[in-house]
Protein backbone atom coordinates (compact mmCIF):
# COMPACT_ATOMS: atom_id res chain seq x y z
CA UNK A 1 0.00 0.00 0.00
CA UNK A 2 1.43 3.36 -0.91
CA UNK A 3 0.87 6.31 1.35
CA UNK A 4 0.17 9.17 -1.03
CA UNK A 5 -1.45 9.05 -4.44
CA UNK A 6 -0.92 11.97 -6.83
CA UNK A 7 -4.19 12.14 -8.73
CA UNK A 8 -5.14 14.13 -11.84
CA UNK A 9 -8.89 14.87 -12.17
CA UNK A 10 -9.88 15.84 -15.72
CA UNK A 11 -13.20 17.37 -16.85
CA UNK A 12 -14.58 19.29 -19.83
CA UNK A 13 -15.28 22.37 -17.70
CA UNK A 14 -16.11 23.72 -14.24
CA UNK A 15 -19.73 24.58 -15.06
CA UNK A 16 -22.39 24.09 -12.36
CA UNK A 17 -23.65 20.50 -12.61
CA UNK A 18 -24.02 17.24 -10.74
CA UNK A 19 -20.74 15.77 -12.00
CA UNK A 20 -18.74 18.89 -11.10
CA UNK A 21 -20.36 19.11 -7.63
CA UNK A 22 -19.61 15.44 -6.94
CA UNK A 23 -15.99 15.78 -8.07
CA UNK A 24 -15.58 18.83 -5.80
CA UNK A 25 -16.83 16.85 -2.78
CA UNK A 26 -14.36 14.04 -3.63
CA UNK A 27 -11.49 16.53 -3.91
CA UNK A 28 -12.31 17.85 -0.43
CA UNK A 29 -12.51 14.34 1.07
CA UNK A 30 -9.35 12.96 -0.57
CA UNK A 31 -6.43 14.71 1.22
CA UNK A 32 -7.31 13.17 4.61
CA UNK A 33 -7.06 9.76 2.89
CA UNK A 34 -3.64 10.52 1.40
CA UNK A 35 -4.89 11.26 -2.11
CA UNK A 36 -3.47 14.55 -3.41
CA UNK A 37 -5.64 15.84 -6.27
CA UNK A 38 -4.78 18.20 -9.13
CA UNK A 39 -7.39 19.40 -11.68
CA UNK A 40 -6.90 19.83 -15.43
CA UNK A 41 -9.58 20.93 -17.89
CA UNK A 42 -11.82 23.80 -18.90
CA UNK A 43 -12.80 26.53 -16.49
CA UNK A 44 -16.23 27.81 -15.39
CA UNK A 45 -18.20 29.31 -12.52
CA UNK A 46 -17.05 26.61 -10.08
CA UNK A 47 -13.39 27.69 -10.49
CA UNK A 48 -13.45 29.61 -7.17
CA UNK A 49 -14.91 26.67 -5.25
CA UNK A 50 -12.26 24.30 -6.61
CA UNK A 51 -9.54 26.81 -5.84
CA UNK A 52 -10.84 27.26 -2.26
CA UNK A 53 -10.72 23.49 -1.82
CA UNK A 54 -6.93 23.81 -2.19
CA UNK A 55 -6.85 21.94 -5.49
CA UNK A 56 -4.18 23.13 -7.98
CA UNK A 57 -5.88 23.99 -11.30
CA UNK A 58 -4.37 23.67 -14.77
CA UNK A 59 -6.50 25.26 -17.44
CA UNK A 60 -6.63 23.17 -20.61
CA UNK A 61 -9.31 23.82 -23.26
CA UNK A 62 -11.10 20.46 -23.57
CA UNK A 63 -14.60 21.33 -24.79
CA UNK A 64 -15.84 19.55 -27.91
CA UNK A 65 -16.00 22.67 -30.08
CA UNK A 66 -12.37 23.53 -29.20
CA UNK A 67 -11.19 20.08 -30.20
CA UNK A 68 -12.59 19.90 -33.73
CA UNK A 69 -9.22 21.15 -34.97
CA UNK A 70 -6.50 18.39 -35.12
CA UNK A 71 -3.86 21.00 -34.21
CA UNK A 72 -5.75 21.82 -30.99
CA UNK A 73 -6.16 18.09 -30.28
CA UNK A 74 -2.40 17.57 -30.38
CA UNK A 75 -1.86 20.67 -28.26
CA UNK A 76 -4.37 19.50 -25.61
CA UNK A 77 -2.78 16.06 -25.43
CA UNK A 78 0.75 17.42 -25.11
CA UNK A 79 -0.35 19.90 -22.41
CA UNK A 80 -1.94 17.04 -20.45
CA UNK A 81 1.23 14.93 -20.77
CA UNK A 82 3.29 17.88 -19.56
CA UNK A 83 1.04 18.29 -16.48
CA UNK A 84 1.21 14.53 -15.75
CA UNK A 85 5.00 14.59 -15.93
CA UNK A 86 5.59 17.80 -13.97
CA UNK A 87 3.10 16.85 -11.24
CA UNK A 88 4.44 13.24 -11.15
CA UNK A 89 0.86 11.97 -11.50
CA UNK A 90 0.24 8.35 -10.39
CA UNK A 91 -3.33 8.01 -11.64
CA UNK A 92 -5.78 9.91 -13.90
CA UNK A 93 -9.54 10.07 -13.22
CA UNK A 94 -11.85 11.18 -16.04
CA UNK A 95 -15.62 11.78 -16.17
CA UNK A 96 -16.62 13.01 -19.62
CA UNK A 97 -15.84 12.97 -23.27
CA UNK A 98 -14.15 14.60 -25.13
CA UNK A 99 -11.85 15.63 -22.24
CA UNK A 100 -11.48 12.00 -21.19
CA UNK A 101 -10.41 10.81 -24.62
CA UNK A 102 -7.37 13.10 -24.69
CA UNK A 103 -6.48 12.54 -21.04
CA UNK A 104 -6.68 8.74 -21.48
CA UNK A 105 -4.47 8.89 -24.56
CA UNK A 106 -1.91 11.11 -22.77
CA UNK A 107 -1.93 8.78 -19.74
CA UNK A 108 -1.56 5.67 -21.91
CA UNK A 109 1.60 7.09 -23.52
CA UNK A 110 3.05 7.63 -20.04
CA UNK A 111 1.91 4.25 -18.66
CA UNK A 112 -0.43 5.87 -16.09
CA UNK A 113 -3.66 4.01 -15.14
CA UNK A 114 -6.98 5.74 -15.89
CA UNK A 115 -10.32 5.52 -14.04
CA UNK A 116 -13.43 6.61 -15.98
CA UNK A 117 -16.60 7.33 -13.95
CA UNK A 118 -19.78 6.93 -16.02
CA UNK A 119 -22.47 9.31 -14.70
CA UNK A 120 -25.41 8.21 -16.87
CA UNK A 121 -26.54 6.07 -19.80
CA UNK A 122 -25.99 8.91 -22.29
CA UNK A 123 -22.38 8.18 -23.32
CA UNK A 124 -22.23 7.05 -26.98
CA UNK A 125 -21.35 3.33 -27.22
CA UNK A 126 -18.56 3.92 -29.77
CA UNK A 127 -16.82 6.35 -27.37
CA UNK A 128 -17.14 3.87 -24.50
CA UNK A 129 -15.55 1.16 -26.67
CA UNK A 130 -12.70 3.53 -27.52
CA UNK A 131 -12.12 4.12 -23.80
CA UNK A 132 -12.26 0.39 -23.10
CA UNK A 133 -9.67 -0.18 -25.84
CA UNK A 134 -7.52 2.56 -24.26
CA UNK A 135 -7.42 0.44 -21.08
CA UNK A 136 -9.64 2.56 -18.80
CA UNK A 137 -11.08 1.07 -15.62
CA UNK A 138 -14.79 1.95 -15.46
CA UNK A 139 -16.82 3.11 -12.45
CA UNK A 140 -20.67 3.21 -12.53
CA UNK A 141 -22.59 5.62 -10.29
CA UNK A 142 -25.79 3.52 -10.30
CA UNK A 143 -27.12 0.02 -10.98
CA UNK A 144 -28.83 1.02 -14.28
CA UNK A 145 -25.55 2.56 -15.48
CA UNK A 146 -23.72 -0.64 -14.55
CA UNK A 147 -26.32 -2.63 -16.53
CA UNK A 148 -25.90 -0.23 -19.49
CA UNK A 149 -22.14 -0.90 -19.50
CA UNK A 150 -22.62 -4.65 -19.00
CA UNK A 151 -24.79 -4.65 -22.12
CA UNK A 152 -21.78 -3.37 -24.05
CA UNK A 153 -19.39 -5.90 -22.62
CA UNK A 154 -17.77 -3.37 -20.28
CA UNK A 155 -17.29 -4.45 -16.65
CA UNK A 156 -17.39 -1.70 -14.02
CA UNK A 157 -17.01 -1.03 -10.30
CA UNK A 158 -20.16 0.34 -8.62
CA UNK A 159 -19.37 3.44 -6.52
CA UNK A 160 -22.35 5.73 -5.93
CA UNK A 161 -22.18 9.52 -5.79
CA UNK A 162 -21.30 10.65 -2.29
CA UNK A 163 -22.77 13.68 -0.54
CA UNK A 164 -20.88 16.15 1.63
CA UNK A 165 -23.10 16.39 4.72
CA UNK A 166 -21.27 19.49 5.95
CA UNK A 167 -22.32 21.28 2.78
CA UNK A 168 -25.83 19.79 2.50
CA UNK A 169 -27.64 20.04 5.82
CA UNK A 170 -30.89 21.35 7.35
CA UNK A 171 -30.94 25.03 8.25
CA UNK A 172 -33.31 27.99 8.33
CA UNK A 173 -34.18 29.56 5.00
CA UNK A 174 -36.34 32.42 6.31
CA UNK A 175 -34.11 35.06 4.67
CA UNK A 176 -34.36 33.51 1.21
CA UNK A 177 -38.12 32.99 1.58
CA UNK A 178 -38.51 36.68 2.48
CA UNK A 179 -36.35 37.83 -0.44
CA UNK A 180 -38.51 35.78 -2.83
CA UNK A 181 -41.63 37.27 -1.16
CA UNK A 182 -43.18 33.92 -0.40
CA UNK A 183 -45.73 34.13 2.47
CA UNK A 184 -44.92 31.93 5.48
CA UNK A 185 -48.04 29.78 5.21
CA UNK A 186 -47.66 28.95 1.51
CA UNK A 187 -46.00 25.73 0.37
CA UNK A 188 -42.85 25.68 -1.76
CA UNK A 189 -41.87 23.09 -4.37
CA UNK A 190 -38.25 23.25 -5.58
CA UNK A 191 -37.02 21.89 -8.92
CA UNK A 192 -33.27 21.76 -9.52
CA UNK A 193 -31.83 20.57 -12.81
CA UNK A 194 -30.09 21.50 -16.03
CA UNK A 195 -32.80 22.95 -18.26
CA UNK A 196 -32.07 20.78 -21.26
CA UNK A 197 -33.40 17.65 -22.95
CA UNK A 198 -35.84 15.51 -20.94
CA UNK A 199 -35.23 17.44 -17.73
CA UNK A 200 -36.51 20.63 -19.39
CA UNK A 201 -39.61 18.72 -20.53
CA UNK A 202 -40.22 17.57 -16.92
CA UNK A 203 -39.78 21.19 -15.78
CA UNK A 204 -42.45 22.37 -18.26
CA UNK A 205 -44.87 19.64 -17.01
CA UNK A 206 -44.17 20.71 -13.42
CA UNK A 207 -44.95 24.37 -14.22
CA UNK A 208 -48.23 23.36 -15.89
CA UNK A 209 -49.12 21.07 -12.97
CA UNK A 210 -48.46 23.95 -10.52
CA UNK A 211 -50.65 26.19 -12.70
CA UNK A 212 -53.56 23.71 -12.44
CA UNK A 213 -53.12 23.45 -8.66
CA UNK A 214 -53.13 27.26 -8.36
CA UNK A 215 -56.13 27.73 -10.66
CA UNK A 216 -58.12 25.04 -8.82
CA UNK A 217 -57.24 26.83 -5.57
CA UNK A 218 -56.59 23.44 -4.01
CA UNK A 219 -53.23 24.51 -2.60
CA UNK A 220 -51.40 27.88 -2.52
CA UNK A 221 -48.03 26.69 -3.80
CA UNK A 222 -44.92 28.43 -5.08
CA UNK A 223 -42.50 26.80 -7.49
CA UNK A 224 -38.77 27.60 -7.47
CA UNK A 225 -36.75 26.49 -10.51
CA UNK A 226 -32.96 26.44 -10.14
CA UNK A 227 -30.86 25.71 -13.19
CA UNK A 228 -29.94 26.85 -16.67
CA UNK A 229 -29.41 25.24 -20.05
CA UNK A 230 -30.33 25.49 -23.71
CA UNK A 231 -34.07 25.34 -22.90
CA UNK A 232 -33.92 28.07 -20.23
CA UNK A 233 -35.50 30.72 -22.50
CA UNK A 234 -38.48 28.49 -23.34
CA UNK A 235 -38.97 27.68 -19.64
CA UNK A 236 -38.79 31.41 -18.75
CA UNK A 237 -41.45 32.17 -21.36
CA UNK A 238 -43.75 29.47 -20.00
CA UNK A 239 -43.23 30.64 -16.40
CA UNK A 240 -44.03 34.22 -17.35
CA UNK A 241 -47.27 33.29 -19.13
CA UNK A 242 -48.41 31.09 -16.21
CA UNK A 243 -47.63 33.84 -13.68
CA UNK A 244 -49.65 36.31 -15.77
CA UNK A 245 -52.58 33.91 -16.13
CA UNK A 246 -52.71 33.31 -12.37
CA UNK A 247 -52.11 37.02 -11.73
CA UNK A 248 -49.37 36.11 -9.24
CA UNK A 249 -45.59 35.59 -9.55
CA UNK A 250 -45.63 32.12 -7.98
CA UNK A 251 -43.13 30.49 -10.39
CA UNK A 252 -39.68 31.79 -9.42
CA UNK A 253 -36.78 31.25 -11.86
CA UNK A 254 -33.50 31.68 -9.97
CA UNK A 255 -31.02 30.44 -12.60
CA UNK A 256 -27.95 28.35 -11.92
CA UNK A 257 -27.05 28.36 -8.21
CA UNK A 258 -23.77 27.61 -6.44
CA UNK A 259 -25.48 27.51 -3.01
CA UNK A 260 -28.20 24.95 -3.64
CA UNK A 261 -28.48 24.17 0.08
CA UNK A 262 -30.35 27.48 0.64
CA UNK A 263 -32.87 26.58 -2.07
CA UNK A 264 -33.41 22.99 -0.90
CA UNK A 265 -34.03 24.31 2.60
CA UNK A 266 -36.69 26.78 1.47
CA UNK A 267 -38.63 23.90 -0.12
CA UNK A 268 -41.36 21.80 1.49
CA UNK A 269 -40.94 19.29 -1.34
CA UNK A 270 -38.08 18.86 -3.82
CA UNK A 271 -38.71 17.47 -7.29
CA UNK A 272 -35.52 15.98 -8.66
CA UNK A 273 -33.47 12.97 -9.58
CA UNK A 274 -30.03 11.43 -9.21
CA UNK A 275 -27.68 13.61 -7.25
CA UNK A 276 -30.30 16.35 -6.64
CA UNK A 277 -32.49 13.78 -4.84
CA UNK A 278 -29.59 12.83 -2.55
CA UNK A 279 -28.60 16.45 -1.83
CA UNK A 280 -32.21 17.34 -0.98
CA UNK A 281 -32.51 14.31 1.31
CA UNK A 282 -29.26 15.35 3.03
CA UNK A 283 -31.03 18.65 3.81
CA UNK A 284 -33.93 16.68 5.33
CA UNK A 285 -36.34 17.33 2.46
CA UNK A 286 -38.92 14.91 1.02
CA UNK A 287 -38.28 14.09 -2.64
CA UNK A 288 -40.65 13.50 -5.53
CA UNK A 289 -38.36 11.63 -7.92
CA UNK A 290 -38.71 12.36 -11.64
CA UNK A 291 -35.71 12.23 -13.95
CA UNK A 292 -34.31 11.96 -17.45
CA UNK A 293 -35.72 8.47 -17.80
CA UNK A 294 -39.14 9.12 -16.30
CA UNK A 295 -41.40 9.16 -13.24
CA UNK A 296 -40.55 7.30 -10.01
CA UNK A 297 -42.65 8.97 -7.30
CA UNK A 298 -42.40 10.06 -3.67
CA UNK A 299 -39.30 8.55 -2.02
CA UNK A 300 -40.49 6.92 1.22
CA UNK A 301 -38.76 4.27 3.40
CA UNK A 302 -40.70 1.41 1.77
CA UNK A 303 -39.20 2.24 -1.66
CA UNK A 304 -35.62 3.28 -0.76
CA UNK A 305 -34.05 0.18 -2.36
CA UNK A 306 -36.15 0.58 -5.48
CA UNK A 307 -35.37 4.32 -5.67
CA UNK A 308 -31.66 3.51 -5.59
CA UNK A 309 -32.11 0.79 -8.25
CA UNK A 310 -33.82 3.34 -10.54
CA UNK A 311 -31.43 6.13 -9.49
CA UNK A 312 -34.51 8.20 -8.62
CA UNK A 313 -35.89 8.11 -12.16
CA UNK A 314 -32.71 9.39 -13.78
CA UNK A 315 -31.42 6.11 -15.19
CA UNK A 316 -34.62 4.01 -15.03
CA UNK A 317 -38.27 4.68 -14.15
CA UNK A 318 -41.75 3.28 -13.51
CA UNK A 319 -43.77 5.30 -16.02
CA UNK A 320 -43.70 8.32 -18.33
CA UNK A 321 -44.26 11.56 -16.42
CA UNK A 322 -47.26 13.74 -17.26
CA UNK A 323 -48.65 17.04 -16.06
CA UNK A 324 -51.59 15.21 -14.47
CA UNK A 325 -49.44 12.58 -12.71
CA UNK A 326 -47.16 15.26 -11.27
CA UNK A 327 -50.11 17.38 -10.12
CA UNK A 328 -51.73 14.41 -8.37
CA UNK A 329 -48.45 13.50 -6.66
CA UNK A 330 -47.95 17.06 -5.33
CA UNK A 331 -51.52 17.22 -4.00
CA UNK A 332 -51.15 13.79 -2.36
CA UNK A 333 -47.82 14.74 -0.78
CA UNK A 334 -49.23 17.92 0.78
CA UNK A 335 -52.40 16.17 1.99
CA UNK A 336 -50.47 15.29 5.18
CA UNK A 337 -47.80 17.88 5.96
CA UNK A 338 -46.69 16.16 9.22
CA UNK A 339 -46.17 12.91 7.36
CA UNK A 340 -44.25 14.75 4.63
CA UNK A 341 -41.87 16.29 7.19
CA UNK A 342 -41.32 12.84 8.73
CA UNK A 343 -40.48 11.44 5.28
CA UNK A 344 -37.87 14.21 5.03
CA UNK A 345 -36.29 13.24 8.37
CA UNK A 346 -36.24 9.54 7.49
CA UNK A 347 -34.67 10.29 4.11
CA UNK A 348 -31.93 12.31 5.73
CA UNK A 349 -30.95 9.38 7.98
CA UNK A 350 -31.00 6.93 5.05
CA UNK A 351 -28.89 9.21 2.81
CA UNK A 352 -26.36 9.74 5.60
CA UNK A 353 -26.07 5.99 6.20
CA UNK A 354 -25.62 5.09 2.52
CA UNK A 355 -24.19 8.03 0.58
CA UNK A 356 -21.69 9.83 2.83
CA UNK A 357 -18.82 11.26 0.78
CA UNK A 358 -16.16 9.90 3.18
CA UNK A 359 -17.27 6.32 2.54
CA UNK A 360 -17.37 6.83 -1.24
CA UNK A 361 -13.96 8.54 -1.26
CA UNK A 362 -12.53 5.59 0.66
CA UNK A 363 -14.02 3.13 -1.87
CA UNK A 364 -12.45 5.18 -4.65
CA UNK A 365 -9.06 5.21 -2.93
CA UNK A 366 -9.19 1.42 -2.54
CA UNK A 367 -9.82 1.12 -6.28
CA UNK A 368 -6.91 3.48 -7.00
CA UNK A 369 -4.64 1.40 -4.76
CA UNK A 370 -5.56 -1.86 -6.49
CA UNK A 371 -4.84 -0.35 -9.94
CA UNK A 372 -1.51 1.10 -8.82
CA UNK A 373 -0.48 -2.24 -7.30
CA UNK A 374 -1.39 -3.99 -10.59
CA UNK A 375 0.40 -1.33 -12.64
CA UNK A 376 3.66 -1.87 -10.80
Amino acid sequence: MRNRIRLLMVMDSLAVGGTETYVLSLLKAFPSLGVMPVYAGGTGVMYEAYSRAGCPIHRVELRAEQLMDPVLQKKAESMLMQIMRSRKIDLVHIHQTPSGLYAAEAARKLGIPVVFTIHGAYYPPEQLQMMKAAGCTFVSVSLPVQAYLDGQGIPSHLIANGIDFEQYRSESSAGLRASLRIPDKEKVVVYASRLAWDKAAVCAMLIRAARMIRLNESLPIHLIIAGSGNQAAAIAELAESVNLECNLPFVHLVGSQMQMRDYYNVGDLVVGTGRVALEAMACGKPVLAIGNHGYFGLVTPSVYDEAWQYYFGDHNSKERPSEQRIGEAINEAFASVDQLEEIGRQGQAWARANFHIQGKALQMKQLYNSLLTKNR
